[in-house]
């Protein structure tokens, strides 16, 4: 879908939540009370994936430590605002929603979970992917 979804030369940054090779995944909570759709998989298996259907993968990018400051940023947001949250969603949703980010972070930092930025291109038919050669350039450090 990705692939047919870009035209020649387009490019699709992905971000996945994932896990380890031999980590659990999501498990029972996470499916029941917060994303029952989400499927964890590792990194190397969703790169496949997109190799697969025709992208070339250009960058990965994991960004776990980075999720262990924002996941505990989120939480400590929703302590400052608990009342509003509460009024929001209710008690129940919010102390679920509790839970998730305080086991989320310790998830993050005990490397059971990761999140990672998978950049691809679709190359046009002649094999050009039209994407500078470095990421210096990608980011326009150079202009």
């Amino acid at each position: 879908i990705l692939h047919d979804s870009l035209r020649p030369q387009g490019r699709v940054l992905v971000q996945q939540m994932s896990r380890g090779a031999k980590a659990p995944g999501g498990g029972a909570f996470i499916e029941s009370y917060i994303a029952p759709d989400m499927h964890m998989r590792p990194v190397g298996e969703t790169v496949g994936l997109l190799e697969g259907s025709g992208l070339e993968v250009r960058d990965v990018e994991a960004l776990r430590e980075h999720y262990v400051l924002t996941v505990d940023a989120w939480r400590r947001t929703l302590e400052e605002r608990w009342p509003d949250f509460v009024d929001l969603v209710g008690e129940e949703t919010a102390r679920v929603w509790r839970l998730y980010l305080v086991g989320g972070a310790l998830a993050f930092e005990e490397r059971r979970m990761g999140v990672d930025q998978i950049l691809c291109v679709r190359p046009d038919r002649a094999g050009n992917a039209a994407m500078p050669a470095t990421r210096r350039e990608w980011y326009g450090a150079d202009r």
